[in-house]
């Protein structure tokens, strides 16, 4: 797949604007007031590019912080061998950029569009005059950040204490819970070997387990859509209570 580089530091304007209307359903954005959330879209701007497109860089600087409008991107890091570990898989609603903006340091990872995507970005200077003018907006930063953190230590436990097939099984489990009621159809956000990096396993493996939950009679896949069959069941191999 052909990359297309785009520079994510001191971005220019872009001239399109961000409705207000957008950030409503923002989860960073979702408690402040309509005259707040006005200012804000004032002070940013949408950004729109295709799909394979480098958002940030490693070792860039970012001015600013995005917001996901549409489409679907990866959070990864490359070892030294170029072997690509996706840490997050960014979706509407998601933010990113806040970290290397308030602690102006060089960028630790690179994020990559997995789709055509539309974004909001918010120089420095139109979060720092949001927070210390509205204390909402300062919770929602703290708890957006907070949840993050509580993410990546979820992950790390999941990477080091669990099994392949546990991972799979919490993985689709976590999924689901945030799928619309009755919480059975998981859609995959991103293609199999990119979920799987993840959960740090190949994409062989997460296959493999995949139609083991199936052979079990817990879930049924039709391509990128799974569906829950047995809910206990899953929960029972996600306890490891599942014979091997």
């Amino acid at each position: 797949n052909r990359r297309h580089l785009f520079t994510g530091g001191t971005m220019q304007p872009t001239g399109i604007p961000v409705d207000p209307d957008q950030l409503v359903g923002q989860t960073l954005f979702s408690d402040i007031d309509p005259s707040a959330l006005e200012s804000i879209a004032r002070g940013g701007w949408t950004v729109e590019k295709r799909r394979a497109t480098r958002i940030l860089g490693r070792g860039d600087h970012l001015e600013g912080l995005y917001t996901v409008f549409e489409g679907s991107l990866k959070l990864y890091m490359l070892s030294c061998s170029g072997d690509e570990r996706v840490l997050r898989i960014l979706r509407p609603g998601d933010t990113f950029g806040e970290a290397i903006m308030f602690n102006a340091i060089p960028s630790p990872v690179f994020v990559e569009s997995l789709s055509p995507v539309r974004l909001g970005y918010f120089p420095r200077e139109t979060i720092t005059k949001a927070l210390s003018s509205n204390p909402k907006f300062t919770f929602s930063m703290l708890r957006s950040m907070s949840m993050i953190m509580s993410q990546l230590i979820h992950d790390l436990e999941t990477c080091c204490l669990q099994n392949a097939l546990q991972r799979t099984v919490n993985y689709l489990l976590r999924e689901a819970e945030a799928s619309p009621p009755p919480h059975v159809e998981i859609q995959l956000p991103a293609p199999k070997a990119v979920v799987a990096s993840t959960l740090n396993i190949s994409a062989e493996t997460f296959s493999r387990e995949l139609h083991r939950l199936k052979d079990m009679g817990l879930i049924e896949i039709n391509r990128r859509t799974i569906y829950l069959r047995d809910r206990d069941g899953l929960l029972s191999a996600a306890a490891g209570l599942t014979a091997k």
